[in-house]
């Protein structure tokens, strides 16, 4: 009876991963460089030592390769790798290539952190417009940092127009996610009755939750 053979699949090798039969599992993904997964998992192993030697020289290889066929995953890890002089020399305009190619593709914490480079001007002139493009896109994923950071500029009037009750909005959005500031932001809003009616008992409430993050 003839026998038919499937291909191995990515999920294979992650499957095989996790029974720690690693030298099957690499086969398999050493069978599929052309594709950005692949050589992003081949990546993380060969830089964390998960299944292989640690190797960084190839792990900065397949990270490299797995960029160039578009894993934004990819782009994102060489990012912080230039930001912080990690494996590889710090390069602020390097870095911020590879955040904002990861946050044209739709990377929530990419587009936060291409926001924070426009909003600080780390690698020129600070550009408040952009700034408040990228986080609005990563405060519309659900993002909490970048929806604080979006609070920030409604409430200033920065990059925006100004609106308290925008502010509010994105204020309390991340706040409902647990981030620390936002909660902070939200209780000083509320006492203050910006953008929404003043109301001490809710911002007590906010400022106690803050002080258990923070």
């Amino acid at each position: 009876m003839l026998k038919i053979f499937r291909k191995k699949t990515l999920k294979d090798a992650a499957d095989l991963l996790d029974q720690g039969n690693s030298k099957k599992a690499l086969k398999i993904l050493y069978k599929c460089l052309d594709d950005k997964n692949a050589c992003a998992m081949l990546a993380h192993m060969y830089e964390h030592g998960e299944g292989v030697p640690q190797n960084i020289k190839l792990a900065l290889q397949m990270y490299v390769r797995a960029a160039k066929l578009g894993s934004a995953e990819a782009k994102f890890i060489l990012g912080t790798f230039c930001t912080v002089g990690q494996y590889i020399s710090k390069n602020s305009e390097r870095a911020f290539g590879f955040y904002k190619e990861a946050a044209d593709q739709g990377m929530a914490e990419a587009q936060y952190k291409t926001g924070l480079f426009y909003l600080f001007g780390y690698i020129g002139a600070k550009n408040l417009q952009e700034a408040f493009r990228y986080f609005e896109m990563g405060a519309n994923q659900g993002h909490a940092p970048s929806q604080n950071r979006l609070a920030l500029l409604f409430a200033g009037g920065r990059g925006t127009i100004k609106s308290d009750e925008d502010a509010v909005y994105w204020y309390r959005k991340a706040a409902e996610l647990g981030h620390g500031e936002a909660m902070y932001n939200l209780g000083h809003m509320l006492s203050m009755g910006r953008g929404v009616k003043m109301d001490n008992k809710e911002a007590l409430k906010w400022f106690r939750m803050a002080a258990k993050t923070l």
